[in-house]
């Protein structure tokens, strides 16, 4: 379905998949889990819910569009293990891209995955919690800003490491453990992710320096 930009409005309740919640959307059009959003899609100071819903199913927008999450807050209800996606036959790394999924501006996102080519952008005021084991990074990949953060509820350091690293960048450069970000146990099953600031060139000088001298010492 296509139509203008789609401005979520909050007036049917919390339900992402109600197409009473949104204007903009398509004279007709009945919006619904796997049902493809031909449009940007804008969230703005809102809360919404992904509920739980027949089989696993996700909020799915078109390739090329971009949903912007901004100073909003997702989560899961119900029991969800339902996510966002774009549609099939999208894949990154690989391509063809899928949609770009903006977190922006203190904006918190629960879902239980991405899947389908998803560029998922996360700034450095807002949070990201996915909640499926497995693969909840499914042909999709993640941008995190310096002072983002990224937890798995099911994914083990040793499981992200294994599945998930390669599909992180951090300021658009490959997340490099201790360098980059810092990673840390969160529960018995899950890991939380930090995107934290590169050392300078000029501290990595300083403390080349100092080695030099110690090293001269002995």
């Amino acid at each position: 379905m296509s139509n203008a930009a789609v401005t979520w409005t909050g007036n049917a309740g919390t339900d992402i998949f109600d197409g009473g919640n949104y204007s903009g959307l398509a004279n007709g059009v009945v919006l619904g889990p796997n049902v493809t959003v031909e449009d940007d899609v804008t969230f703005n100071n809102a809360t919404v819910t992904i509920p739980q819903v027949s089989a696993q199913q996700r909020f799915q927008v078109a390739s090329g569009f971009t949903m912007t999450v901004d100073g909003s807050n997702f989560s899961l209800s119900g029991g969800s293990n339902d996510g966002i996606g774009g549609a099939p036959g999208s894949t990154l790394p690989a391509g063809p891209s899928g949609p770009t999924l903006n977190i922006i501006n203190g904006s918190s996102l629960e879902a239980f995955f991405i899947v389908n080519g998803v560029q998922m952008n996360v700034d450095g005021t807002s949070s990201v919690t996915l909640g499926g084991g497995g693969n909840p990074v499914n042909n999709s990949v993640i941008n995190l800003d310096t002072g983002a953060t990224l937890a798995f509820t099911r994914e083990t350091i040793a499981q992200f490491n294994a599945e998930h690293l390669s599909k992180i960048t951090i300021n658009g450069t490959a997340a490099q453990e201790g360098l980059n970000f810092t990673i840390d146990a969160l529960g018995a099953g899950g890991s939380s992710i930090t995107a934290i600031p590169e050392p300078s060139i000029g501290l990595l000088g300083a403390i080349g320096c100092v080695a030099l001298m110690l090293r001269r010492r002995r």
